[in-house]
């Protein structure tokens, strides 16, 4: 499944949120972006091939969701997500216990902006503009659509790896997943992506926000009705460049050329 697709030129419904928010027409030029997020594997291979060490390795962790018994306000987010020391990309949760049998498959997290623009370099890509993203993101959309949609067929079935259930309490894993899913587990969408929507939050190259903050897109399996619903092209976050997640990766693009581009250490 490694590779890019060719997303051609095309007008997006740039925002588009439902009946009530039409967004706005934007047009994006041609570029390749990766089928899939950056996966561990892929990542082993820049760690392997360059030496590099993430944020979470020079600072000594990152932030991690741990699942609370109880809570006092959904106001406080401190409530579910802590700084765990030894977080890095190859334990996303912290150092205690082995990682799962599937982790190579997973999408990379504990990854900072910087660490994200590392890869890029090495691989020869870039983080997309949030244009880009939700150009990929939204395929051949060209009409308003029903935000739930985007995570849950009209039957409720869950098409993207969220969080079903109440959130933070209690997540009934209807999608089959507690945490973050290997690639490519849920359909691709009309432009043959997976995981634009769900699984794992990912970096673009847009600015907004505070200073230093770039924009995440596409949610994350912690995404729920009961709380955020960010499980939509036009969600986003502003995300501290500096502050690697259990939740947070990224996955490239790069300029048009005559061929797809051949996968980074192929």
């Amino acid at each position: 499944m490694d590779g890019m697709v060719l997303i051609p030129r095309g007008e997006v419904l740039f925002g588009e949120d439902g009946a009530n928010h039409p967004g706005n027409s934007v047009d994006v030029g041609p570029f390749w972006i990766d089928a899939h997020e950056v996966t561990n594997r892929q990542f082993a291979r820049f760690v392997d091939a360059t030496g590099y060490r993430t944020t979470a390795e020079r600072e000594g962790g990152g932030a991690v969701f741990v699942q609370p018994s109880e809570m006092n306000s959904y106001g406080d987010a401190s409530q579910w997500w802590r700084f765990v020391q030894g977080a890095t990309w190859r334990h996303p949760n912290g150092p205690v216990g082995a990682p799962q049998s599937d982790f190579a498959e997973l999408p990379v997290v504990q990854v900072s902006f910087e660490d994200a623009q590392a890869y890029a370099r090495w691989a020869g890509g870039r983080l997309p503009s949030e244009f880009e993203w939700e150009r990929a993101a939204r395929g051949a959309q060209d009409r308003s659509v029903d935000p739930i949609r985007w995570a849950y067929d009209p039957k409720g079935k869950p098409v993207a790896n969220t969080w079903q259930g109440e959130f933070p309490l209690h997540d009934d894993d209807q999608d089959g997943f507690h945490g973050l899913a290997p690639v490519g587990c849920f359909p691709a969408n009309q432009f043959g992506l997976v995981d634009m929507i769900g699984n794992a939050w990912e970096w673009t190259a847009t600015a907004r926000g505070d200073p230093g903050a770039r924009i995440l897109k596409g949610g994350s399996f912690l995404c729920a009705l009961n709380y955020c619903s960010n499980f939509r092209p036009a969600a986003w976050q502003a995300q501290e460049q500096d502050l690697p997640t259990s939740h947070a990766g990224f996955r490239l693009v790069r300029e048009v050329a005559a061929a797809a581009p051949a996968p980074p250490g192929a």
